[in-house]
């Protein structure tokens, strides 16, 4: 297990060096949002252009694949809204909130570059494809249980539009639209364009986590932490371990489709279940604690998967 340290440890220095420089001093609070805004709205969306302009979707779509993830993903979801409900007498919406938090894994600012750094681009591809599926899909369950479960919801048209819209808009979206469109249209750019590109989405991830861990700097842990380990468990333990059962032995997948499943699925809950719970200002709290519980335990239990997966598949 200690051989795979040196694979996970250089995501947690990133993140904790975004941490400290605030925490020292050294930088400035509000850097943080201009960091996360250049990551967000143009060096991801470069990156991810640049992962759909080169992905071969043949290999990148397995159908099987998706099903062991997403079947784990889902079971967390549903699990996370019972639990929440029955047992710490959540409201409905909080529920669905608390839910959607353990159901959406931080597969791109953590996923991507560990699988990148344990295997290589033959496992990167699959894992993009399941990115590229993440966030409408998973967005669209979210947004589309919480207007049932809301009393003051809007028609449910209107609410469906407006999720459509805001997924469409995303600029993750974009970037994985558009290179999409790119790649099946047989278009090549120009060489000095993909360069500039490649500048670009190489600065994103490295970014991205240090104002990640900036905005670690702004929550705490005291906030229902009995309730943020339950997410934390559901993320780290339940979601990745369906996908080994289904992608591995369920379904006898090739080893690099269950890699990518499973690794992707161990990922803590990323800041896109705290936006949701912004979004709708339900167990805001609760969805900012169990993202820094969930990531702080992460460090144990994405070796365990790694070594796990080693072990089993070579």
């Amino acid at each position: 297990m200690l051989a795979i340290l040196p694979t996970v440890l250089p995501v947690f220095v990133l993140l904790a060096t975004g941490y400290a420089s605030i925490r020292s001093g050294w930088l400035k609070p509000q850097i943080g949002d201009h960091l996360s805004a250049f990551a967000v709205r143009l060096a991801i969306p470069a990156l991810l252009f640049r992962a759909m302009i080169q992905l071969d979707f043949s290999a990148a779509f397995r159908p099987a694949m998706f099903f062991a993830f997403y079947s784990g993903a889902l079971a967390a979801f549903v699990l996370g809204i019972v639990l929440a409900r029955i047992v710490w007498k959540r409201r409905p919406g909080e529920a669905v909130a608390v839910g959607f938090c353990a159901m959406f894994s931080n597969s791109l600012l953590m996923g991507i570059p560990i699988i990148s750094r344990a295997w290589g681009d033959g496992v990167a591809a699959p894992a993009f494809g399941i990115l590229s599926l993440h966030a409408p899909m998973l967005y669209s369950i979210g947004m589309l249980t919480m207007e049932f479960s809301r009393r003051d919801g809007r028609p449910m048209r209107v609410a469906l539009f407006s999720a459509a819209r805001s997924i469409l808009a995303n600029p993750l979206m974009i970037g994985i639209f558009s290179g999409a469109a790119v790649n099946l249209s047989g278009l090549h750019l120009p060489e000095f364009l993909m360069a500039a590109i490649s500048m670009l989405a190489d600065a994103g991830i490295p970014v991205a986590l240090v104002a990640l861990g900036i905005a670690f700097t702004r929550y705490s842990l005291r906030a229902e932490l009995s309730e943020s380990a339950m997410v934390a468990t559901l993320s780290l333990v339940v979601h990745p371990s369906i996908a080994f059962c289904i992608a591995h032995w369920g379904l006898g997948l090739a080893p690099d489709y269950v890699r990518a499943a499973v690794v992707i699925a161990a990922m803590p809950p990323g800041m896109n279940g705290y936006i949701f719970a912004l979004l709708y200002d339900r167990a805001v709290a609760l969805s900012a604690s169990a993202i820094l519980v969930a990531t702080t335990a992460s460090i144990l239990s994405i070796t365990m998967w790694l070594a796990l997966l080693q072990y089993v598949l070579g």
